[in-house]
């Protein structure tokens, strides 16, 4: 679940020096409990972050509720795994705060380093052809994959429309071979219990010296067994190469926290 419109300011300024410019954005991961009353009864930050602002995430976090897990109609206790993305909001000359940009909860986390990406077509590498696939994948309790989907793929020319359709069809099998052998492990137990997921990614094919990067729209075609309220075509444009959609975490944040501030 993927909540771009989220935003809330964190309590503390800091000083940003000329010699010290504040990065431009930070991306916080944390595994978090939710207990059967929806609150956020465990917290535990991943990586580093600088003290205080690591302590005002943490305040901030553990304050939200969320929708709780149901099992058999059932509410139970969940764990999933928090990204949360923070860029420094100007405040005063040489201050600023740090402003929650973005937050995704349930991504699964690699098994490996990265991904394995699929190799070029050939014939797409001599026609100078570029596309944009992007991927729906069903994953097991494990993380293992059981189900890959092609649900749109955007190509850099256009083409007629039985010859965008063919070449479509190229990119879609070399992504969905290689796809078919990612691993992944689980980050949500609902009840104790590890659960299953889908999730979204985008592989991008880009042709040497191709600089504009521009992709013609295919047609969205949304996986058999995805709720179509999963489809959004704004979470969907926005992902970059190889970055992690969760479409079914079982964890849902209940609180309206835009703008909020401590």
């Amino acid at each position: 679940m993927r909540l771009a419109a989220m935003l809330a300011l964190l309590s503390f300024p800091f000083m940003a020096a000329a010699a010290d410019t504040p990065p431009r954005e930070l991306i916080a991961d944390a595994d978090i409990r939710i207990a059967a009353n929806g609150t956020v009864s465990g917290y535990h930050l991943d990586g580093w972050l600088d003290h205080d602002l690591a302590n005002a995430l943490e305040t901030q976090v553990t304050s939200w509720h969320f929708e709780p897990a149901q099992v058999d109609g059932r509410a139970v206790e969940a764990r999933t795994h928090l990204l949360v993305t923070l860029q420094p909001k100007p405040l005063a000359p040489g201050t600023s705060f740090w402003q929650i940009t973005d937050v995704s909860v349930g991504e699964p986390a690699l098994a490996r380093k990265r991904l394995l990406m699929p190799d070029y077509p050939l014939a797409a590498l001599r026609a100078h052809l570029g596309a944009r696939v992007v991927v729906v994948v069903r994953l097991d309790a494990t993380g293992k994959v059981t189900a890959v989907h092609a649900e749109q793929t955007s190509l850099t020319s256009p083409g007629d429309d039985k010859l965008a359709k063919q070449w479509r069809e190229i990119f879609d099998d070399a992504t969905l071979r290689v796809a078919k052998g990612w691993k992944f492990r689980p980050v949500e137990t609902v009840d104790g219990s590890p659960v299953g997921t889908t999730i979204r990614i985008p592989v991008v094919f880009v042709y040497y010296g191709d600089r504009a990067h521009r992709y013609y729209p295919g047609p969205v075609v949304s996986a058999p067994w995805l709720d179509p309220a999963a489809d959004d075509d704004a979470d969907r444009d926005a992902l970059a190469d190889g970055e992690i959609e969760s479409l079914e975490s079982h964890v849902r944040l209940a609180d309206d926290v835009l703008g909020r501030t401590l």
